[in-house]
C-alpha cells in the first residue's frame, strides 16, 4: 500500500466541505447540519458504488467498515479500526493552511461490529450533535440510495452474524436524526476534475485507444477475412482479456495491476442491437453485416469509454445515414461549452436532425446521449438527457455517445447488395458513436478518444455487387460501396479482404495520385486545425511573462578617474589589458573605451608620420555577425536618442606608441572575441548528472568501436558500457564520455546490410562537450569493410576461391556484427527500463529509403519510426518528424531527372531542412510515405526563396486561417499558397491552348462542330482548326528544345549575322536605313 497522500486528502476534503457550507440550503445538501459518509464492506459486484468513489477520491484506496463525519463547522472525525487508523495518522495535526478544515480527529474502534463500540458510536453520536431540541429532528446528510435503511437493501453484518459497525451506526441514527440524502451534492464537487485526474482519463483514453486500434479492429479484420465462426461472446472475452493484459496489445509498459476493464465488452450484429451501456453480448455468431463494439477501459481506477461501428458491404443509406450520425456527432460536441445545461446536447442532435431534412431519425435517438465520467463510470446525476438542468464546467469529462436504433432499411435499399451479403437479412439497423471528451475553460473541447472514425476507416467491401444492377445505376450502392471502402480482391489466396485493409497493405495497392491527393487535402485541413490549437497554447503559456532574452548590461570600466592606470599620459593611447579597455587622448584628456566597442583598428604603412585609426559599432551601419551579442542591445537601447562616435585617428611622429598600441588592442580583441564564443559554446549545455557505475551485475558492453565525432586526431575507438543511469564510452587514450539516458532524444540502431558500417547513434536533448566543440549526435560503429580498400578493377574469375572465401568472411562478419550490436541495443533498453529510464531503439526502415542529397553528396536517406536519418556520411542528417510542420517539393515537372524536397519546421524561426536531388522515380515512394505518416505536402515546379517566405509566415499571425484580418476575405489556410502557382500556371496554359487551337471569336461555333463532328463539319473550321494546332504545337517545340537544337539554332544565327555584316560591309548605305519604311 502506498502511502497516505495527506495534502491530496485535505484539498479534495475542503471542497466537499466549502461546497457544502457554501450551498447547504439548496436542494444539493438538503439543508443538513452534518455529513455522515460511510463505507460498508467491500463489494466486488458493484466497484462504482458512492460510497467506493468517494473513498477512492478522498483516500486513494478502498476502506471498508469506516465511518466518516463532517460538521459545518469544519471538524472531520473517521471512526475505524486499528490498521486504518495508523494509515491516515500523518493527517492528524497536518491541516494545510487556509483550508477550509479545522481538525482532524480518528476514533479507533475494536473488531466485532458495533455491539463492540458502543462507547465509541457514542463518542462520535456527541460530535454529530444529535439531539432532539425545540422538538425538530437534526438533518443528517448520508448516501441515501447505500443505507442499510433503504427497503430495497438488506442488512448486512460480519463474518459472525453480528451487526457490523455501519449497521449498528446507522440504525442509532434511524430514530434520532432526519436522514436526507447528499449524492447529488458529492457528485458535482467530484465533477469537475484536477489536472492530476485529467491525467489518468487521458491515459485511459489512449489505452482504450490502443486496444481499439490493436487489438478490436486487428481480430475483426481477421475474422472477416478468414470467414472464422466466432460469437459475440467469445470476442467480448477476447477483448476483455487484452483490457486486462496490455501486452496483448504491445504495451507490455503499461501495470496490469492498474488496469481493468470497466464493464464487460459489448459485442453486436446481425440485427440484434441494444446500444444502451447495460446491453450484453449474446452467443450468437457475429454476422458480416453492421457490428458494434463498446468497451471501457480503467486505469488507476479512472474510467473511459468507447464505441465504434463497423460497417460490411454497407447499402448506400446505411453509408448515409453513418455520415448523418457523425455530423450529429460534431454538432453535440459544438454545444459542449462551460455554462451551457446539459439538455442542450439533446436538443442540439434533434435540431440538427431536422434541419438536415432527417426528422424521421429523431425517434430513433436513444434518450440518453452520455453522461459524465471519472472515478465513477457512469454518474446518474449528469446524465446528457432532454430535461437535465446541470450545465457544463471547465474540467468535467464525458463520454458523447451518439447513436441511432431502429432504422429502417427496405428491400430497396438493399436491392443492389450481392446475395451473399449478410446485410441483405438485416430489416433494421442502429450505429453507435462514443468518445470521450473533456470540456475546456477557454470554450473548446478535447477528444480523449482519437480514434479514427471516419467512413472509409470503418467501412470493408468483402463481396461484389451485383453485376445486373450495377450495370444499369452507375450510382447504385455497390458503386457507392466500392468507393467508400476502395476494396480488391486478393486473387493469389482466394480470399476475400477487406478493403480499408488492403489499401494499408503496401505500395502495390496504393490507390494512386488521385486519391493520395484527397487524403492531403484532408491531412492539410486537419493540420491547421491543430496548429492553431497549438499556438493558441503557446500564446496563453506566454501571456504574461517577460521575454526569456536577457536585458543589456551596462559596460563599466572605471568608476572614477582615480582608478585609471599609473602609466596613462594625456597625450598617449595606453591599453588596461586587466580592464579589457583602451584610453584614448581626447583634447588632452584621458578617455576609456571598453574593448567591446571597438570594431576594428586599423595601422597603416608608416609615411612621415604614423597614424592609428580606431572605428567603433554605432547605430546605422551593419554590425556584422562578429559584434558582441551585449554591444548589439547596447546599440539597439541607446540608438533612438544617443550619439555615437564612428571613428578615431591619431598620428604621431614616433611611431613606437602607436605600433604598440596596435599590437595590444589586437591582442586584446582576440581574447575577447575566442572568449565570447567559448561561452556561446557552453550556453547552452545543460549540466548532467553523474553517471552511476553498475557494480553488482555484469554490464553490457561493445569493444573495439569507432566513435564520431573524435575526441582529437583522426581516430577515436575504445568501448562503449551500459550502467545504472547512462552509457559510458572509454577510449584506448584513456578518454572518457558519460551519455545519460535521461538526455538521449532518439536512439538508432542501423544494422549493416549494404553500408560498410554496422551502427548506433544518439541524438541528444542537450549538447555535450566532445573536446572543445559541442555536439547533440554522438555515434558508434564498426567498419565491416575498410573504406580505404582499393578494389581490383581488374578481371577476376567467378570461380576464384580467394574471392568466394573473402565473401564468405565478409558475410559472417556482417552477421556476426549485426546480432552483437542487437543484443547490446536490448540489454541497454532492458537495463534503462529496470532503472526506470525508457530508451528505446529505432531500426531505419531501408524499404521506404531513397537516394538525396541533404548536405554535400548523394547518400541514402531512409525513415525510422520518428525520424529522417543519414548516419552513414558526415555530416549527419537527422530530422526528427515531429517537429516538421509540412513537406514541400520543388522542381517538380515533367522534364525534370530530380525533385528537391523541403522539411519546414514547425517552428518558424528555425531555417529548413533540405533534401536535393531525390529522383523524379522515387516521388510517388516518398510522397505515399508522407501521406501513409499523415504528413501534408505541396508540391512546385521552382526553387523558393524559403528565408523569405519564413520571415513572412512567422510576421502573419493569421497563417494557419482561411480568411484575413476582417474574417470575411478568404484565403489560402497555412501551406496551400505553395500550390496555388501550379494551379494558376494550369490554369493560364488550358487557357492559351484554347485560344491556339480555336479561331478568333469561334468558341460557340467550335462547340457546336465538335458535338456534331461527323455529321455538319466544315472545311473552313477544319483548317482554322488545324492551323491553330499547328501553332500551338510549334510553340510547345520551341519551349522544350534539347540542348543540342539549341545549340544548332544558335549556329545558324551566327551565320546569317555574319552574311548581313558582309552584305553591309560591300553596301553603301548602313543597313539601318535599307529597313527604313
Amino acid at each position: 500500500m502506498e502511502e497516505f497522500n495527506v495534502d491530496r486528502f485535505y484539498s479534495r476534503l475542503g471542497k466537499i466541505h466549502s461546497h457544502f457550507k457554501k450551498h447547504k440550503s439548496g436542494n444539493l445538501w438538503n439543508d443538513v447540519s452534518c455529513l455522515s459518509l460511510q463505507k460498508g464492506p467491500f463489494d466486488e459486484d458493484n466497484p462504482f458504488k458512492k460510497s467506493t468513489i468517494l473513498h477512492q477520491y478522498l483516500f486513494g484506496y478502498e476502506l471498508p467498515d469506516v465511518i466518516l463525519l463532517l460538521t459545518e463547522a469544519g471538524n472531520c472525525y473517521i471512526l475505524a479500526t486499528k490498521k486504518k487508523c495508523d494509515y491516515l495518522q500523518p493527517a492528524v495535526d497536518n491541516v494545510p493552511a487556509g483550508n477550509s478544515i479545522v481538525g482532524l480527529t480518528l476514533i479507533e474502534c475494536q473488531k466485532g461490529g458495533g455491539k463492540n463500540n458502543i462507547e465509541q458510536l457514542d463518542e462520535l453520536e456527541r460530535h454529530a450533535k444529535i439531539d432532539e431540541s425545540n422538538g425538530k429532528k437534526v438533518a443528517v446528510g448520508i448516501i441515501l440510495k447505500e443505507s442499510i435503511l433503504n427497503d430495497k437493501k438488506p442488512q448486512d453484518s460480519n463474518k459472525n452474524g453480528k451487526k457490523s459497525l455501519v449497521t449498528a451506526w446507522e440504525e442509532r441514527m434511524q430514530d434520532k436524526v432526519e436522514l436526507k440524502d447528499v449524492t447529488v451534492g458529492l457528485s458535482i464537487v467530484m465533477s469537475v476534475k484536477e489536472e492530476m485526474e485529467l491525467d489518468l482519463l487521458k491515459k485511459a483514453s489512449i489505452l482504450a485507444n490502443k486496444v481499439l486500434k490493436r487489438g478490436v479492429i486487428t481480430r475483426i479484420e481477421n475474422v472477416i477475412d478468414t470467414e472464422l465462426s466466432v460469437t459475440h461472446e467469445q470476442l467480448a472475452g477476447e477483448l476483455d482479456g487484452m483490457i486486462e493484459d496490455p501486452s496483448k496489445v504491445n504495451l507490455s509498459s503499461v501495470d496490469k495491476d492498474l488496469v481493468q476493464s470497466c464493464y464487460f465488452p459489448i459485442v453486436q450484429s446481425g440485427g440484434s442491437y441494444d446500444i444502451k451501456i447495460s446491453a450484453q453480448s449474446n452467443n450468437s455468431t457475429m454476422k458480416y453485416d453492421i457490428i458494434l463494439v463498446s468497451f471501457g477501459t480503467r486505469y488507476s481506477d479512472y474510467c473511459s469509454n468507447i464505441a465504434r461501428t463497423f460497417l460490411v458491404d454497407p447499402p448506400k443509406k446505411v453509408a448515409e445515414t453513418y455520415e448523418i450520425l457523425l455530423a450529429t456527432h460534431e454538432a453535440c460536441l459544438k454545444v459542449m461549452r462551460p455554462g451551457k445545461p446539459l439538455k442542450s446536447v439533446h436538443q442540439e442532435a434533434q435540431k440538427y436532425l431536422t434541419k438536415s431534412g432527417n426528422k424521421h431519425l429523431i425517434k430513433c435517438l436513444p434518450k440518453n446521449l452520455g453522461f459524465s465520467m471519472g472515478l465513477d463510470f457512469r454518474d446518474s446525476n449528469f446524465l446528457l438527457t432532454a430535461k437535465n438542468q446541470a450545465v457544463f464546467k471547465a474540467g468535467m469529462v464525458f463520454t458523447l455517445s451518439i447513436g441511432l436504433i431502429g432504422v429502417d432499411l427496405e428491400q430497396g435499399d438493399k436491392k443492389a447488395t450481392n446475395s451473399k451479403s449478410h446485410v441483405k437479412n438485416l430489416d433494421k439497423f442502429a450505429l453507435l458513436v462514443s468518445d470521450m471528451v473533456g470540456i475546456q475553460a477557454d470554450g473548446s473541447v478535447e477528444l480523449f478518444t482519437k480514434h479514427d472514425k471516419s467512413l472509409d476507416q470503418i467501412s470493408y467491401q468483402v463481396n461484389d455487387s451485383d453485376s445486373d444492377d450495377s450495370d444499369d445505376k452507375e450510382d447504385s450502392d455497390a458503386a457507392y460501396a466500392r468507393k467508400v471502402s476502395r476494396q480488391e480482391d486478393n486473387f493469389e489466396t482466394g480470399n476475400r479482404r477487406s478493403g480499408r485493409l488492403a489499401s494499408h497493405n503496401g505500395p502495390e495497392l496504393s490507390a494512386g495520385a488521385a486519391e493520395r491527393q484527397k487524403k492531403q487535402l484532408k491531412i492539410m485541413e486537419r493540420n491547421n486545425e491543430k496548429r492553431l490549437r497549438e499556438l493558441q497554447r503557446l500564446g496563453n503559456k506566454k501571456n504574461g511573462k517577460n521575454d526569456g532574452g536577457a536585458e543589456a548590461e551596462e559596460i563599466v570600466a572605471y568608476n572614477k578617474t582615480t582608478q585609471y592606470p599609473d602609466f596613462v599620459l594625456p597625450n598617449q593611447v595606453k591599453v588596461d589589458m586587466a580592464k579589457e579597455c583602451v584610453i584614448l587622448p581626447i583634447c588632452g584628456n584621458p578617455i576609456p573605451f571598453h574593448i567591446s566597442t571597438i570594431k576594428n583598428v586599423v595601422l597603416p604603412d608608416p609615411d612621415t608620420a604614423t597614424y592609428l585609426r580606431i572605428n567603433f559599432y554605432s547605430s546605422g551601419v551593419a554590425l556584422g555577425k562578429d559584434a558582441p551579442a551585449n554591444t548589439v542591445k547596447l546599440i539597439q537601447k541607446y540608438a533612438p536618442y544617443a550619439t555615437f562616435i564612428r571613428e578615431l585617428t591619431f598620428r604621431s611622429l614616433e611611431s613606437q606608441n602607436l605600433t604598440q598600441a596596435y599590437r595590444q588592442i589586437s591582442e586584446l580583441r582576440k581574447r575577447i572575441r575566442q572568449r565570447e564564443l567559448r561561452e556561446q559554446e557552453e550556453a547552452n549545455l545543460v549540466e548532467q548528472e553523474k553517471l552511476v557505475r553498475t557494480r553488482t551485475e555484469r554490464v553490457p558492453r561493445l569493444s573495439d568501436l569507432s566513435m564520431r565525432p573524435v575526441f582529437f586526431g583522426k581516430k577515436t575507438t575504445g568501448n562503449l558500457e551500459a550502467h545504472t543511469n547512462g552509457l559510458r564510452f572509454l577510449s584506448t587514450r584513456h578518454e572518457q564520455l558519460e551519455i545519460m539516458y535521461n538526455n538521449i532524444e532518439h536512439a538508432v540502431f542501423q544494422p549493416c546490410e549494404n553500408e560498410i558500417m554496422v551502427l548506433i547513434h544518439f541524438h541528444l536533448k542537450n549538447p555535450i562537450m566532445v573536446g572543445k566543440k559541442r555536439q547533440k549526435d554522438i555515434q558508434y560503429f564498426t567498419e565491416v569493410i575498410d573504406a580505404s580498400l582499393v578494389v581490383d578493377a581488374g578481371r577476376r574469375s567467378m570461380y576464384d576461391p580467394d574471392e568466394i572465401d573473402d565473401e564468405q568472411r565478409e558475410r559472417h562478419l556482417r552477421k556476426k556484427l549485426n546480432t552483437a550490436f542487437k543484443e547490446f541495443c536490448l540489454r541497454v533498453e532492458k537495463t534503462s527500463k529496470k532503472y526506470g529510464y525508457g530508451v528505446e531503439f529505432e531500426t531505419p526502415y531501408r524499404d521506404l529509403g531513397f537516394m538525396g542529397t541533404p548536405s554535400r553528396e548523394m547518400v541514402f536517406v531512409q525513415p525510422t519510426m520518428n525520424c529522417l536519418v543519414n548516419l552513414t556520411e558526415t555530416p549527419f542528417f537527422l530530422v526528427n518528424m515531429s517537429l516538421v510542420d509540412h513537406v514541400h517539393f520543388e522542381r517538380v515537372s515533367y522534364m525534370s531527372n530530380s525533385i528537391d524536397m523541403v522539411l519546414i519546421p514547425k517552428d518558424h524561426a528555425k531555417p529548413v531542412w533540405r533534401v536535393d536531388m531525390i529522383p523524379t522515380s522515387d516521388k510517388d515512394h516518398v510522397q505515399d510515405w508522407l501521406t501513409d505518416m499523415e504528413y501534408s505536402y505541396t508540391e512546385g515546379p521552382m526553387n523558393l526563396n524559403w528565408k523569405q517566405i519564413m520571415q513572412t509566415v512567422q510576421a502573419d499571425d493569421r497563417f494557419y486561417m482561411d480568411t484575413h484580418d476582417d474574417e470575411v476575405t478568404p484565403k489560402d489556410a497555412g501551406w496551400e499558397f505553395l500550390s496555388m502557382q501550379a494551379k494558376e500556371d494550369e490554369e493560364e496554359e488550358d487557357t492559351d491552348g484554347d485560344d491556339s487551337v480555336f479561331s478568333d471569336g469561334g468558341s460557340d461555333q467550335g462547340s457546336s462542330d465538335e458535338e456534331d463532328e461527323e455529321e455538319d463539319a466544315s472545311e473552313e473550321f477544319d483548317s482554322e482548326s488545324s492551323e491553330g494546332s499547328y501553332d500551338g504545337d510549334e510553340d510547345l517545340e520551341e519551349q522544350g528544345m534539347d540542348w543540342d537544337e539549341m545549340e544548332r539554332e544558335a549556329a545558324a544565327d551566327d551565320r546569317r549575322k555574319s552574311r548581313e555584316n558582309k552584305d553591309s560591309s560591300a553596301s553603301k548605305k548602313p543597313p539601318a536605313k535599307r529597313r527604313r519604311r
